[in-house]
């Protein structure tokens, strides 16, 4: 059972789930927000003690007026770490919460222990277009995000409750406005990721149409030593789609790296 509650960072209220035991994983979601009951984070949990927050703006937690794009968003969790008392973790970013990850690894990747990147935005191969989560029908979203058929549980859970259906329109939002302008990507981000000096895993669904398996193969040429798996029947939320190999992959990656 998911121990939650809120922290104070500079004056913004921070809501965090945690569970489990053994060392400390960070796990930064992406544009989809937690709703809380996902069986990949549940997985980790049996292995690591899981710190999962709503980035701000995101699910229960506050705006914060200090942090505007996702260059902020890198500063403002290096000071949540520093308030949750966590010097080094293991890091796990899924889409926009990669990009995050390699944002806060560029400015101080001695923080990370290891680094997992989950279909991660970022960066943008110009050669390859992506698909837009923003300007497109939720039948056309559903698409996008999974490659399977449990794209309607997933919604199905998002719209148990009304407070829910309000949280799952406040990240959509909150999504937007990180990720808009320009789509998904820090247009100068592949210029500074040799400074990703943590060993890391990237792991990508094979039919996300989000972000294509291509962009997996550039950040393995950015990040010096990286490796990539790709996942069949899998597409954007691997963690949803495919929780027990996605918690494998994270578990056996940091057991490699990290023993």
């Amino acid at each position: 059972m998911a121990q939650i509650f809120a922290v104070d960072v500079r004056g913004c209220k921070i809501n965090i789930r945690r569970s489990g035991q053994g060392e400390p994983l960070l796990f930064l979601h992406g544009a989809q927000g937690i709703i809380g009951n996902e069986r990949g984070l549940a997985a980790l949990a049996t292995r690591f003690d899981v710190i999962a927050p709503d980035h701000p703006g995101f699910g229960l937690s506050d705006s914060s007026d200090s942090v505007d794009d996702v260059g902020d968003l890198a500063l403002f969790y290096l000071d949540l770490l520093d308030t949750l008392k966590l010097d080094r973790v293991h890091v796990v970013g899924q889409c926009i919460g990669g990009w995050l990850a390699l944002e806060m690894a560029v400015t101080s990747s001695a923080r990370f222990k290891s680094l997992v990147l989950l279909n991660s935005a970022g960066i943008r191969v110009k050669s390859v277009p992506r698909g837009d989560m923003f300007i497109c029908s939720e039948a056309e979203l559903l698409k996008l995000l999974f490659a399977g058929d449990g794209a309607a549980e997933w919604l199905q859970s998002w719209r148990a409750t009304p407070d829910l259906e309000d949280i799952y329109d406040r990240n959509r939002a909150a999504a937007a406005k990180y990720s808009w302008s320009p789509r998904l990507c820090n247009p100068k981000l592949d210029r500074w990721l040799h400074r990703v000096d943590v060993a890391t895993h990237i792991i990508w669904g094979k039919e996300d149409r989000v972000i294509p398996p291509a962009y997996a193969d550039a950040l393995k040429g950015l990040i010096a030593g990286s490796t990539v798996v790709t996942l069949s029947d899998c597409a954007h939320l691997a963690h949803i789609e495919q929780p027990q190999v996605f918690a494998d992959q994270v578990s056996q990656f940091i057991q490699r790296v990290a023993p």
